[in-house]
């Protein structure tokens, strides 16, 4: 066990953004019921007769996001669980005896369906009902299924690796941070620890009185011990209850504490870095968390809500807010429509420095680590690696599944002339990136540098636009840039130099209109009187054609009077519709150089040709 802070406070913040207008399986499992990942959320999708799952992105947190349907399996689903290194790989079991992985590729946003996984492990005789990934070898999982067997699956070869017989069926099964052993709770109220590679029971021994359901996991890695394991169950009269115990001596509990007399179980969720301990009951309005401190359990603080969890999932701890000292973040399913949210922050006086008793140094995989190693029963020891000296490649929310990545060159965080680093923090931010604040900012000690918000930055970038647009006018008011559908442009060499050319849509279909600047502000009076010259022309026309079709009548013989009327008839709706194209022609002139005034193109007024 390391030194890790012992942390009085820590204080639930449900968030108000949900993800809306699901549909979430309604179906009862002994599981959380929610797989997270990096960059995902999973859930059994409701549908009549099972077996389809909803994958949602953890950016879509909005009503109605993106769902991926994963579609497959032919009965309900009754576990889901990603794995802890390939984010993009989601394991899942069923009702219907087998075992699928999917890929959800990430860059494939279009993706609404998948229905061809990458393998289906069958080997169960009965309904698999738990499954978990090795924490150290990425391609070994572990299932157990009614038929009160245990399986270990080698996913590079698609192959069963090992198979345990068990004495009842398990109703909980969980790794220990090694990877060498399993454990796993048995309705006879029992825990067994298991060697898989050996296919044999280590021990067993008597956990609870009660005869419900019973939950265990391994209190071990940075802030746990050895060989420590917290189970969860009832007692004789009924009574919900938590004890850990140590297998160095399992005739008696290290620490005991008692709940209360509800009827769910709890179900646990360890964060090892800080040695946290979460219980949720399915059920139950509240989350109750606990601290492990050198062989006790502390409580720290409840959190209480009128809205029950009807299941739920927690986020990996490398994609918590460090910036807020977010230690923890669990996906509450309310009422089997809406995931909420719920962070746990620490309170700290300076949040923008990096805490790094907080966030310790996390467990890095080994490449050469491959599943014919683990079988043939060579252990690992667990590498650790501080958030400083991640490479670009552990950055990486999506890999390769069954491909090994290239190796870089270490990404240090106060190296400022790497030029890569910005952009790989700008989107890895909710991982291992320090937020970037107005002044300087100090990690670790060390001044990174200046740096500015972003609303400076973006009036800056307006500044500069508009001293660009200004030193061109300045230099030849022939040209002048307007924005966005608006595009003015200089006219060809038979235009004079004060005249412009307006384009009003530059990708649609456009007439060209020859406006002539003018220092006279008062271009609305001038218009005016083009209008009522217009209107003076056509009424002279009117009795001009009057006095020639006078004329016309009493020089043409009465024979022709037919004739004439209709040719004079033509005659005058030639000169009707000519006024009218004119009238049309001088509204679009008007209209133009509102246009012109309202967006401030021109300085100068217009006046029509």
């Amino acid at each position: 066990m390391y030194n890790v802070p012992l942390i009085k406070n820590l204080y639930p913040d449900p968030s108000n953004n949900l993800y809306g207008d699901l549909r979430i399986c309604s179906r009862a499992t002994e599981t959380c019921g929610i797989a997270c990942s990096a960059g995902y959320i999973a859930v059994p999708w409701q549908v009549e007769g099972g077996g389809m799952i909803g994958v949602v992105r953890l950016e879509n947190q909005v009503r109605n996001p993106p769902v991926i349907k994963l579609k497959s399996h032919t009965s309900p689903i009754l576990d889901l669980s990603f794995n802890p290194c390939y984010s993009e790989i989601l394991a899942s079991c069923s009702e219907d005896m087998s075992i699928r992985i999917w890929e959800i590729r990430h860059e494939d946003e279009n993706v609404n369906e998948v229905k061809d996984p990458l393998c289906i492990l069958n080997g169960h005789k009965k309904k698999v009902n738990l499954i978990s990934w090795n924490p150290m070898n990425y391609f070994i999982l572990s299932s157990t299924s009614f038929d009160s067997t245990v399986n270990i699956w080698d996913i590079e070869n698609e192959k069963k690796a090992f198979e345990i017989n068990m004495p009842k069926k398990l109703s909980s099964l969980q790794w220990d941070i090694t990877g060498n052993l399993l454990s796993g709770t048995c309705q006879n109220k029992q825990i067994h620890i298991i060697d898989p590679r050996k296919q044999e029971i280590c021990n067993s021994f008597l956990i609870h009185d009660g005869g419900k359901s019973t939950k265990c996991i391994w209190i071990d890695g940075f802030g746990g011990e050895d060989k420590c394991i917290l189970t969860t169950g009832f007692s004789k009269n009924n009574m919900r209850e938590l004890k850990l115990w140590s297998l160095k001596n399992t005739t008696s509990p290290l620490t005991t504490i008692t709940l209360d007399n509800a009827a769910a179980p709890l179900l646990p969720h360890y964060d090892e870095s800080v040695g946290m301990i979460y219980l949720i009951g399915k059920g139950d309005g509240n989350c109750r968390y606990y601290q492990y401190s050198h062989g006790s359990i502390r409580k720290v603080d409840e959190y209480k809500s009128c809205l029950p969890f009807r299941s739920f999932g927690f986020l990996p701890k490398r994609m918590c807010d460090v910036y807020k000292c977010e230690i923890g973040r669990v996906y509450k399913n309310e009422n089997n429509t809406n995931i909420r949210p719920i962070s746990f922050y620490v309170p700290r006086k300076n949040s923008s420095i990096f805490q790094e008793d907080l966030y310790p140094p996390i467990i890095m995989r080994d490449p050469e680590y491959n599943t014919n190693k683990w079988t043939d029963g060579i252990n690992l020891d667990i590498k650790r690696v501080s958030i400083k000296d991640l490479t670009e490649d552990d950055l990486l929310i999506t890999r390769k599944f069954k491909q090994v990545p290239k190796t870089s060159k270490s990404i240090i965080i106060q190296d400022n002339n790497n030029p890569k680093k910005d952009s790989i923090m700008r989107q890895f931010t909710k991982k291992f990136t320090f937020r970037k604040k107005k002044g300087t900012v100090e990690i670790q000690g060390e001044i990174i540098g200046e740096t500015k918000s972003s609303i400076e930055a973006d009036f800056e970038v307006l500044e500069s636009k508009e001293n660009k647009n200004a030193n061109k006018l300045n230099e030849d008011p022939k040209f002048l840039f307007a924005s966005e559908d608006v595009e003015v442009c200089h006219l060809k060499d038979n235009v004079d130099d004060d005249d412009y050319l307006i384009i009003n849509g530059a990708n649609e279909p456009y007439e060209e209109t020859v406006i002539k600047t003018n220092e006279n502000e008062n271009y609305k009076e001038n218009n005016d009187s083009s209008i009522q010259s217009i209107r003076s022309n056509s009424k002279s026309i009117d009795k001009n054609d009057d006095n020639n079709n006078n004329n016309n009548n009493n020089n043409n013989n009465k024979d022709n009077d037919d004739t004439c009327q209709s040719e004079e008839n033509q005659q005058h709706l030639k000169q009707i519709s000519s006024i009218h194209e004119e009238n049309n022609f001088k509204n679009f002139f008007k209209n133009v150089l509102d246009n012109i005034l309202d967006m401030k193109m021109c300085k100068s007024t217009a006046t029509v040709l």
